[in-house]
């Protein structure tokens, strides 16, 4: 009854909460150019040259003669005027927009307008999604219905711990325990409250080991193989400082987890001690490229294993150099002599300040116009890509540690919130092809990166008076970046597609939802974030058909080995390439709740969002206007697949009478062509795709070969996969 209470004053008050604003119009005969979200409220209509341009309190939205801009205000992160007369944007996500006015005087004015609307909020509430989540409560109060189950995330993330805990199989009886000794973050304030640890370690050892580590992030257990019973742990770095200092308690915790995993009762059938199979590198040097690939070409098997206890790997994601750096600080790493039976590996990844100087470099490469000669060694020289591979191969030496040697590995970077998650969550996700499903990836992203306090408020700079540019990074973008090369080399091993991670980028930063707001989980409690604002999860759901990707198969590769070597990897143009026109089209009204004024069975609640194979949505459904597409590598697949188009633009385009700027006609229009001109792993209309591969099948072509020729690099184990799905197609 008070919780029914407490929602009907939150309803009645939105409206008193969150008022809307006057609208300012610079001429009397402009309207605004688009369905306003539930709470959200245009500020300023007015003209840009040959662009008819608006100001909400959620977005800015720029409708030119042949595309438009539609972003979230917080994507923006700066805006300066250049000559004189035209506005520069640059945008969180790589994107930069330019918009040019009449006069400098009008250009000024919307300087000022962006200005003010982009600055951090002084207090929490000023972010839209607060006012979004409060309107649409307020909207469906009086229906009988309720919708609050709409902006919520499923039952798979409200309880994920205890389904994990059951799911990866901890013996709780005998090696684990769930310690509730940061209750109310009592202890840390950046952990979650319930934290697996070997069953004998008790609390007051805990709270010793609180006080060695650095911001009390002890090492925790967040993974079991199910197989074998290995483990992966993070913590933060160990504050050993200049006077080398040392712990008992942490040096017992550290060997207990080794220990458990060896006494864990459901892995004992299994249990091979690992010997020395893989290379030993305590001695202070960082992981190479050669190092690296003999590391990892050197397969373990039986014989390789002696029976002896098992070494666990204490992997520093810093290099050697920045640990030691660290100790001027207060911090450091663990001496190998004190950590008895545990390997050290340095994997020299760069910190935030190097990776934020990189994007920045990337971002200023992919919006220069035109297209620059030397782009290939331009884009060497952000050296994101090689980060990208620094980051694959940390991954992928704790898989090999853990799936293949069987050792429990120990993940920590300086705080242990920034390249401890990349590292834990992408080997999460190559190990257990749970967390490759839609609901599985929900809970990766919840638990490494929500629960374990990786600081979205500071790091995308939406957070209360986050000024602070050097605390902001682009670091879980640059994980998802990690993510899409695996879906590149592995296309049927995920269920969902590259426009699940394109849209996750655009709302990691939107605050349309309330998910990534905060630094950690107590603060998200205490602003009640969860109460007050939608889930991204409610629109990325598993139901949703626009973030299928239609070649997933459950059995595909279980444990994933990705190449990780630079020449592999290729630029995310759908994230971070321009449009040919000055525009960066966002499809924002992806949301859990219906615009006003349109039908719940017109709008539904996920739509297809863009990505960069088809810039230009209004000239797409223009026939009139010529358009150019991506290739396929097969000459009759593309001749198949234009004539299948051309049907597709006949019977997709809308009534006369339709705006073809309106988000919502578009949606209508463009969605079949979207979806088709998407990669091959991406999202179509179900079954669409297979026909057309059927059709392009009647020579005497090969399906396997269509198939191979799409897909631009396939990983292993999945070609059999493929093989099976051409053979039940033809079949």
């Amino acid at each position: 009854q008070d919780e029914e209470t407490q929602h009907s004053l939150e309803c009645i008050q939105a409206n008193q909460i969150f008022p809307r604003k006057q609208l300012i119009r610079e001429d009397e005969n402009l309207q605004v150019p688009f369905i306003e979200l539930h709470g959200e409220s245009t500020e300023y209509v007015g003209r840009a040259e040959d662009a008819i341009i608006a100001l909400s309190n959620y977005r800015l939205h720029i409708k030119f003669k042949e595309s438009v801009v539609n972003v979230p205000l917080q994507l923006i992160e700066s805006v300066e005027c250049r000559d004189i007369f035209q506005l520069h944007l640059t945008c969180k996500d790589c994107k930069v927009i330019r918009c040019q006015f009449s006069t400098f005087e009008q250009c000024q004015d919307w300087l000022k307008r962006l200005n003010n609307a982009i600055r951090p909020p002084s207090k929490i509430e000023d972010l839209f999604s607060f006012a979004y989540h409060a309107w649409c409560m307020e909207v469906y109060a009086s229906e009988k219905e309720q919708h609050g189950d709409l902006c919520r995330p499923g039952e798979h993330v409200t309880s994920r711990f205890k389904n994990e805990v059951e799911r990866m199989g901890f013996d709780m009886n005998n090696a684990w325990r769930i310690s509730n000794i940061n209750e109310k973050y009592k202890l840390c304030g950046s952990y979650p409250q319930e934290i697996i640890v070997p069953a004998w370690i008790t609390d007051k050892e805990l709270e010793s080991v609180a006080s060695f580590r650095s911001w009390k992030r002890i090492p925790a257990v967040v993974y079991r193989h199910q197989s074998n019973g290995a483990v992966i742990s993070r913590c933060g770095q160990p504050e050993v400082s200049w006077w080398g200092w040392r712990n008992a308690d942490d040096e017992h915790l550290v060997q207990s987890v080794a220990k458990a995993c060896a006494s864990d009762s459901r892995s004992n059938s299994n249990k091979l001690m690992n010997g020395n199979c893989s290379r030993d590198f305590s001695n202070g040097g960082d992981l190479s490229d050669v190092e690296f690939d003999s590391s990892i070409s050197n397969a373990s098997g039986a014989e390789s294993l002696a029976i002896q206890p098992q070494k666990l790997l204490i992997l520093d994601a810093r290099s050697y150099a920045a640990a030691v750096a660290n100790r001027a600080k207060g911090g450091g790493c663990e001496c190998p002599e004190y950590y008895p039976n545990c390997e050290v590996v340095f994997m020299g990844m760069a910190n935030i300040h190097s990776i934020r100087k990189s994007f920045q470099s990337l971002r200023l490469l992919c919006t220069q116009m035109p297209d620059p000669g030397n782009w290939l060694s331009a884009l060497e020289s952000t050296k994101w890509l090689q980060h990208l591979s620094v980051l694959l191969k940390s991954a992928l030496l704790v898989v090999h540690a853990v799936d293949r040697d069987q050792r429990p590995v120990l993940v920590h970077c300086s705080d242990g919130w920034d390249r401890t998650p990349q590292i834990v969550a992408l080997a999460k996700l190559l190990l257990d092809p749970y967390y490759r499903t839609t609901e599985g990836f929900q809970v990766l992203v919840e638990t490494e990166w929500l629960d374990f306090g990786h600081k979205f408020a500071d790091r995308c700079g939406h957070g209360e008076n986050s000024d602070d540019l050097n605390e902001r990074c682009p670091v879980f973008l640059q994980w998802l970046d990690c993510v899409h090369q695996l879906q590149r080399q592995f296309p049927c091993s995920f269920e969902f597609n590259e426009a699940f991670l394109v849209k996750l980028v655009q709302h990691t930063y939107s605050c349309l939802f309330g998910t990534f707001l905060c630094n950690n989980a107590k603060e998200r409690g205490e602003k009640h974030t969860q109460e007050r604002t939608c889930s991204v999860w409610s629109l990325l759901r598993a139901a949703n058909k626009a973030f299928k990707n239609l070649l997933y198969s459950s059995q595909s590769e279980s444990v994933l080995y990705p190449v990780c070597h630079v020449r592999n990897l290729m630029l995310w143009s759908a994230v971070y390439l321009p449009c040919s026109s000055p525009s960066t089209p966002a499809d924002d009204t992806c949301a859990p709740y219906p615009v006003p004024g349109s039908s719940p069975e017109d709008q539904p609640l996920g739509r297809l969002p863009k990505t960069r194979s088809f810039d230009n949505l209004t000239t797409a459904c223009d026939s009139s206007v010529p358009t150019t597409n991506r290739r396929s590598s097969d000459p009759s697949l593309n001749e198949k697949w234009q004539e299948h188009r051309r049907s597709l633009e006949l019977s997709s385009l809308g009534n006369p009478g339709e705006d073809p700027f309106d988000g919502e006609s578009l949606s209508k229009q463009g969605r079949a062509l979207v979806g088709a001109e998407l990669s091959v792993a991406a999202g179509v209309a179900e079954g669409q795709m297979e026909n057309i591969l059927q059709e392009a099948t009647k020579d005497d072509v090969g399906l396997e070969e269509h198939l191979r020729g799409s897909l631009e690099t396939v990983g292993k184990g999945d070609e059999l996969a493929l093989e099976k799905r051409a053979e039940n197609l033809r079949g």
